[in-house]
């Protein structure tokens, strides 16, 4: 008798081991990405506020070399690797920019708030910006516009935005 019921509690164990590998453990639920703005309007206040920062930053970086935080700080993609291209060469010719960029406009394109993704079209007044040789002399172009409008696209990194390209665009006027 003993054996007959340890032999039955044996094939209820298996029974029940065999079963659980049937069923498997509860799966873990896949989180759903949440969104990286709540609004359209919260994307582009986000946008438009790191755009302006970065001009500060750069502002602040053509009166102090070593002020914070660094213009490319705020840059990705193409525009880090242009802003570099263009550092570069700029100190290749012995130039150096003077003066300060103003947003003059900027005008709300095209948000994703799910990705965090926004397009901007932005006005720039470089009235004030000269470009300066190493003894100093201005030689700016006067063939330069002191305004011009840029396509700029930003992106999402970490808990903040980045610029990650910008374009002169071809259509509008500031």
């Amino acid at each position: 008798m003993i054996l007959r019921a340890t032999g039955a509690a044996a094939l209820v164990a298996v029974s029940i081991i065999a079963l659980a590998g049937c069923f498997g453990s509860t799966p873990e639920p896949t989180p759903t990405p949440t969104a990286v703005f709540s609004s359209e309007e919260e994307a582009f206040a986000a946008a438009e506020e790191t755009y302006r920062a970065y001009i500060d930053a750069v502002n602040a970086r053509r009166t102090d070399p070593q002020s914070e935080p660094d213009p490319l700080a705020f840059l990705s993609g193409s525009a880090f690797e242009s802003e570099l291209a263009a550092q570069r060469d700029l100190d290749a010719a012995g130039l150096r920019p003077v003066g300060d960029g103003v947003v003059d406009r900027v005008d709300h394109l095209a948000a994703q708030p799910r990705t965090g993704e926004v397009e901007l079209r932005v006005c720039i007044n470089a009235a004030e910006v000269r470009v300066l040789d190493r003894e100093g002399e201005d030689v700016t172009s006067p063939e330069r516009a002191d305004l011009t409008l840029l396509h700029v696209y930003l992106v999402p990194a970490g808990e903040s935005l980045t610029i990650e390209r910008s374009e002169v665009a071809e259509i509008g006027e500031c």
